[in-house]
């Protein structure tokens, strides 16, 4: 199973290309298989990094809860056709030691299931035996099953019809009891074959792979009756027949369970006890078939493999974490609330960027990164810090972003100018996007919020937004049912940020940062890193 690396919700550039960049790290370092993740849409700036540097976006996992897929083997599955004959179905179950099979059409679509439980039933009745055609016998099937081979031929698709009976008595007490269609289990016995095509009989099967004499080929051939030879004795034949009929004359079609890939494991349980099947089949939204799971499977899941990076927090993490295993923790923000039942590494560093951490660990095990890697590192860097301009930028993030873009090839300011610029234009977005951009929950004791921060070049279009993303915030903050919402509109040109707040506690705000707040806005100057300007102040106000 691969190990997922994953960001926090509402992924910021850091959040996206440090989850590559470690993920490529950790691959290299351990030759298992690491799979980049992210839990929410890309923004312009990091969209305009990954662009720049050819390197695909990671995939979207929006929950790490496991999934009916987790469940599925990776073998090939068994299946059989709807005229597949009953004898096959049972060895095939026998050699697969399962217990039952699903049932397919020519393009893979489930029709129903058959079970070791149903042949038996099959095989101990001679119900079948009485009346052919309900159960769509053919000869063709007969010899699919039997094996053997026509002594005098006909269509492979013709369906028996009346009873079976076999001719173990005198030929006149046989004769008297055929009925017109009647198909005839016979030994090597001439006159007793000459007599059931006098009587009428639709078909003989001669038992013991006995052949048949001129005159009864001859006779047989006159009135259009298929004649088999099979190689069985007529005890064994007369049983075989009855497991000769094809699949869909038993296989169940109603009142079949199904699962999707995407239906979740926890689900699945609920549901296998309340049923108590042996299999489930799983299948696609078009119903083609895709594999069975079972109880078996459940008890051989296991929860999937999480590394957390830049964030450490439940709330801004991925949904379904608590029932995945958390292997690593890779960030620069306060330690949050994310609990794990065994010791994990776990690795928090006073940097302004996780990038910075991650091209650490580079060096530390004398790996250099790739080109693409390094500038993934870089974009990240420069983002986090602002262009180094934000207050959370140490000495070592400035050192290994030059590092960093010498690998990669570009001028710093250069790049860095057009990464902003690529990031920070609001025309064409909508207030709800630009709220999410970047968007993390905090819990201070009882007090519940969000800060959203939107780093832009564009001020005089934060202006004109502002009345619409107020209205924007209010109904989040009541629909998550926070305390306030916050929306840091930082000027990296003029490195001031306009805090949009909304909620019922606005004198916390006035107190904190000892400003006004006017019309829903206050003014911050110097203010642009939310977790080391905003954050920290309001967790010394609330006492944690």
């Amino acid at each position: 199973m691969a190990v997922i690396v994953i960001g926090h919700r509402h992924p910021d550039t850091d959040s996206i290309c440090s989850a590559i960049s470690y993920a490529a790290l950790k691959q290299q370092l351990t030759g298992r298989e690491y799979i980049a993740a992210r839990t929410g849409n890309i923004k312009a700036e990091t969209q305009f990094a990954l662009d720049t540097f050819n390197v695909a976006a990671p995939e979207l996992v929006l929950d790490v809860r496991s999934r009916v897929s987790d469940m599925l083997g990776n073998e090939a599955p068994i299946t059989v056709s709807p005229d597949t004959p009953i004898r096959e179905v049972g060895i095939l179950a026998r050699t697969n030691t399962t217990k039952s099979l699903p049932v397919v059409d020519d393009h893979g679509r489930l029709l129903g299931v058959i079970s070791l439980g149903d042949i038996t039933q099959r095989y101990l009745s001679l119900d079948e035996l009485k009346d052919l055609e309900r159960m769509h016998f053919t000869l063709g099937g007969v010899l699919r099953t039997m094996g053997g081979r026509f002594l005098v031929p006909a269509n492979p698709e013709t369906q028996l019809r009346g009873k079976a009976m076999i001719a173990a008595m005198n030929v006149e007490t046989m004769a008297a009891r055929i009925e017109p269609g009647d198909v005839v289990l016979v030994g090597d016995r001439e006159d007793a074959h000459l007599a059931a095509l006098e009587a009428g009989a639709g078909c003989l099967i001669v038992t013991g792979g006995f052949a048949i004499t001129s005159r009864v080929q001859k006779k047989a051939y006159d009135l259009g009756t298929p004649v088999l030879s099979v190689p069985h004795d007529t005890f064994s034949t007369a049983r075989l027949l009855g497991l000769s009929a094809p699949v869909s004359t038993l296989m169940h079609t109603e009142g079949m369970i199904t699962f999707q890939p995407d239906d979740f494991a926890d689900d699945a349980r609920k549901v296998m006890l309340e049923t108590r099947f042996r299999n489930y089949p799983v299948v696609d939204q078009d119903n083609k078939f895709i594999g069975v799971v079972s109880r078996y499977h459940l008890l051989a899941l296991q929860r999937k493999k999480v590394i957390l990076v830049d964030h450490n927090e439940k709330s801004q993490a991925v949904a379904g974490l608590d029932q995945a295993q958390v292997l690593e923790v890779i960030d620069h923000h306060r330690v949050g609330d994310v609990q794990t039942g065994e010791p994990i590494y776990f690795r928090s560093e006073p940097v302004g960027c996780t990038a910075t951490i991650v091209a650490g660990m580079y060096e530390e095990n004398e790996i250099e990164p790739s080109k693409e890697m390094a500038g993934l590192m870089l974009s990240a860097i420069l983002s986090d810090t602002v262009l180094f301009k934000s207050p959370t930028c140490t000495p070592r993030d400035r050192r290994t972003a030059e590092k960093l873009a010498a690998i990669a090839g570009v001028d710093i300011m250069e790049y860095g100018t057009a990464l902003f610029t690529a990031g920070s234009s609001l025309e064409g977005r909508s207030a709800e996007e630009i709220i999410y951009q970047d968007f993390k929950e905090f819990h201070f004791g009882d007090v519940a919020l969000a800060i959203s921060q939107v780093e832009t070049m564009d001020a005089v279009g934060a202006t004109h937004l502002q009345a619409e993303l107020l209205d924007k915030m209010e109904t989040i903050r009541q629909h998550k049912g926070l305390d306030m919402t916050l929306l840091m509109f930082t000027d990296i040109i003029k490195e001031v940020t306009s805090l949009l707040v909304t909620g019922d506690k606005l004198e916390i705000i006035e107190k904190v940062f000892k400003t006004k707040v006017e019309n829903g806005v206050a003014c911050l100057p110097g203010v642009l890193s939310r977790k080391k300007q905003v954050v920290p102040p309001l967790s010394a106000y609330f006492g944690m």
